[in-house]
């Protein structure tokens, strides 16, 4: 009886360490979010594209400049540098669209695509 006493105080034991493992681990994580805030640094997501299941293009701004990413499983892949003035979309309404396209970003991307696409001769 003693033994059967012994293993439910072990078992409780790392299942409280467990619990409380992961507690900690919550609370920190939102601590370091918030510490790792994108406003406070020098490279702001402006908006993003889903174009696959786990494939994404980010247009960020870093510093003055604006830059295409790629993202996906495989890493993370410079598409290209882009001119142009872009806002945040949900920033308020004084927003300016893009100064040298006048398109919507998923359009801006697209064109971007078929351009690179043809300067490599039409490989995927």
């Amino acid at each position: 009886m003693m033994e059967y006493l012994t293993l439910f105080r072990s078992v409780l034991t790392v299942a409280a360490v467990l619990i409380l493992t992961w507690w900690c681990s919550r609370l920190l994580g939102k601590q370091w979010v918030m510490k790792a805030s994108p406003a406070s640094g020098h490279i702001r997501l402006i908006e993003q594209l889903q174009v696959g299941q786990d494939k994404r293009i980010l247009l960020l701004k870093v510093g003055e400049e604006h830059y295409l990413v790629g993202v996906s499983q495989a890493g993370v892949q410079l598409l290209s540098k882009v001119e142009g003035t872009f806002e945040k979309a949900d920033e308020p309404e004084n927003i300016k669209p893009p100064v040298s396209t006048g398109l919507p970003f998923s359009d801006f991307v697209r064109k971007h695509l078929e351009e690179l696409q043809e300067r490599m001769g039409g490989k995927p």
